[in-house]
C-alpha cells in the first residue's frame, strides 16, 4: 500500500513540476505577442501634462516668422484665451490622450481686420480648432495639424 502511494505522489510531483515547463515552450501567435508588447510599452510611456497657466507667444506659423501677434493661455479650469492677430478669443480649450488638444466652440470679438490679417486670424484659429499635437520641447510649444504648424515660445 506504501509503494502504491509514494508512486501516486511521485506521478503528482512529476507533473506539477512539468508544468511551467510545458507552459513556457507554449509560445502565442507571432501577432498577438506583438499586440501585447504594443500595449505594454503604450502604459508604460509616461505622457507630460500640457502646461497650464503660462502664456504661448506665436513665433512662426508654417515655418514662416509670425506675421501678427497672436498668444494664448490655458488656466487650470481648461479655459483657453490669447490674441489671435487682429481679435481676441475664448473656448474650452484642454488637452486629450495622446498629447492632442481638443477645442470648443469659440468665442471672439468682431474687429475689422485687413484681409492679411483676418487669414492669418483664420488660419491660426483653425489649427487649434482641429484636434492638433503638441510637443513641448525646453520652452518651445510645437502645435500641429492638418491645417498647418504653429509655434510658439513660452511668455512672462
Amino acid at each position: 500500500m506504501r509503494k502504491l502511494a509514494y508512486l501516486a505522489l511521485a506521478a503528482s510531483a512529476a507533473v506539477l513540476l512539468a508544468q511551467p515547463v510545458l507552459a513556457r515552450s507554449k509560445k502565442p501567435p507571432a501577432n498577438q505577442g506583438q499586440q501585447q508588447d504594443d500595449k505594454a510599452k503604450k502604459s508604460d510611456e509616461y505622457e507630460a501634462p500640457f502646461p497650464t497657466k503660462m502664456t504661448w507667444n506665436l513665433t512662426s506659423m508654417n515655418g514662416k516668422p509670425s506675421s501678427a501677434d497672436a498668444s494664448f493661455i490655458i488656466d487650470e479650469n481648461y479655459r483657453g484665451s490669447g490674441a489671435s492677430g487682429c481679435n481676441t478669443w475664448s473656448a474650452a480649450l484642454y488637452p486629450v490622450k495622446g498629447h492632442r488638444l481638443a477645442m470648443g466652440p469659440v468665442a471672439l470679438t468682431k474687429k475689422t481686420c485687413g484681409a492679411e490679417l483676418a487669414n492669418f486670424e483664420r488660419v491660426f484659429l483653425t489649427v487649434l480648432h482641429s484636434g492638433p499635437t503638441w510637443e513641448l520641447q525646453g520652452s518651445t510649444l510645437t502645435v500641429k495639424s492638418q491645417y498647418g504648424t504653429l509655434v510658439f515660445d513660452r511668455g512672462l
